[in-house]
């Protein structure tokens, strides 16, 4: 199997639960990873093996890609979360990036990642949950 290297690969920009991140269809070499960079994996969904439907630390079948970005991912106690449609996006076109140019571009010293959240939660979200007035 052949690892990518995260820093002289260029990857494709993407964003998975609001946060950007770089992206691909192969496994990255861990030991390459640099130390202010998380590393997940995504598995193919079930129904749909063009989308990724689980994202987690490690995935060993099925395997969709993987993702590294600057912030760290909320992942459940289990270690793995479901991935609905929109909590990963990928840009038709995109940029490609070495790890240093993701780290030039998004940890400028003033950048403050927002925190991931899914977007049914971003306020510009179609979907709006409308709880009851007690």
């Amino acid at each position: 199997m052949y690892l990518v290297n995260a820093n002289t690969e260029r990857l494709e920009e993407v964003e998975i639960l609001t946060v950007p991140g770089l992206f691909t269809t192969r496994r990255v070499d861990r030991a390459t990873l640099p130390p202010w960079m998380h590393l997940y994996e995504m598995q193919t969904d079930p129904d749909d093996w063009s989308q990724p439907g689980l994202l987690g630390l490690h995935i060993t079948v099925e395997h969709f890609g993987t993702v590294l970005t600057a912030s760290p991912l909320p992942l459940p106690s289990g270690g793995y979360l479901d991935l609905a449609p929109g909590d990963f996006v990928q840009g038709q076109g995109a940029e490609r990036l070495t790890a240093a140019e993701f780290e030039a571009k998004y940890l400028d010293p003033d950048y403050q990642p927002p925190p991931a959240v899914r977007p049914e939660q971003r306020w510009h979200s179609r979907t709006r949950v409308v709880q009851p007035v007690r």
